[in-house]
């Protein structure tokens, strides 16, 4: 999603990325879980309104209501959400989820934007996604819930080492050249354990 004024610069800037990285978790989920998740993407230009209108949770729970609640929307929004109960200003609900897409400050050569935003953003997505597919998958709260957030802390604590792909979506180590980060979800049967 984007503002208005700024969609076009977005499309040009981050399209390709988010395009790619739309089909990476595509197969990731697949690969991961075992559930084939169609993807499509696109961009909300958000056009400013009467207050109600704001962009929030709830402006985009409408809009997900809109585009048909039994199809799973996630959001990459310029926004942080006021209230979460993730430790990544994200937010999950059944077949939805957003999260605050960080952009660089500044402009970065291609490689480091792609760098930036699979250190930044990629980790948090499959967080996020993590929920909700186990959710899907029946799994208990104390696992799709509780395990993630421990998994997640671990991984930001560097206990656990965060998994990299390629461009091609083919498991890399951290000092090759890496397109896409995700959390570890091998270790979450582990995890939920203990």
């Amino acid at each position: 999603m984007a503002k208005n004024e700024e969609w076009l610069l977005r499309q040009k800037e981050d399209w390709g990325y988010v395009s790619l990285m739309s089909r990476f978790f595509q197969k990731w989920i697949k690969k991961s879980f075992n559930v084939r998740l169609p993807v499509s993407v696109d961009i909300l230009p958000v056009i400013p309104g009467r207050i109600f209108d704001r962009m929030s949770i709830s402006y985009l729970a409408r809009d997900h209501s809109a585009r048909g609640k039994s199809t799973y929307h996630f959001y990459l929004a310029y926004f942080k959400p006021l209230w979460t109960d993730c430790q990544t200003e994200g937010y999950s609900s059944d077949n939805f989820g957003m999260v605050y897409w960080d952009r660089p400050k500044a402009d970065l050569p291609n490689t480091e934007r792609i760098k930036y935003f699979a250190d930044r953003n990629c980790l948090k997505i499959s967080h996020l996604i993590t929920h909700e597919v186990m959710r899907m998958l029946g799994k208990p709260r104390k696992m799709y819930f509780d395990a993630v957030h421990k998994l997640y802390q671990k991984h930001m604590d560097g206990k656990f080492p965060v998994i990299h792909f390629s461009e091609r979506f083919d498991p890399v180590l951290k000092d090759e050249s890496y397109y896409f980060a995700t959390i570890d979800i091998k270790k979450i049967s582990a995890i939920s354990e203990n």
